[in-house]
């Protein structure tokens, strides 16, 4: 899928969701009105890219807006390691 480009507020945003061992990571480029790029880097992972990029884009517009950033909402479930180091 090519890259999408959003534009917000006089901001592009172009979400990324990069394929990584069996998930999506999601991340964020951002050219600011005059012209400056940036990029975030891994904001989260994700079971599909749409969610990964969706993410992204709703990060993205909270920054611009200085509100809180959100969170993912997807979890993976603890692994056996996660579970002895729970205990």
């Amino acid at each position: 899928m090519e890259n999408v480009e959003i534009v917000y507020k006089s901001f592009i945003l172009t979400p990324l969701a990069a394929y990584d061992d069996c998930m999506y990571a999601a991340m964020l480029i951002v050219r600011k009105p005059d012209g400056i790029e940036r990029a975030t880097g891994v904001l989260g992972r994700f079971p599909c890219a749409v969610e990964a990029r969706s993410f992204a884009v709703a990060y993205g517009m909270c920054q611009i807006d200085a509100q809180r950033l959100p969170e993912p909402d997807w979890r993976p479930a603890p692994g056996p390691r996660d579970v002895r180091q729970a205990a």
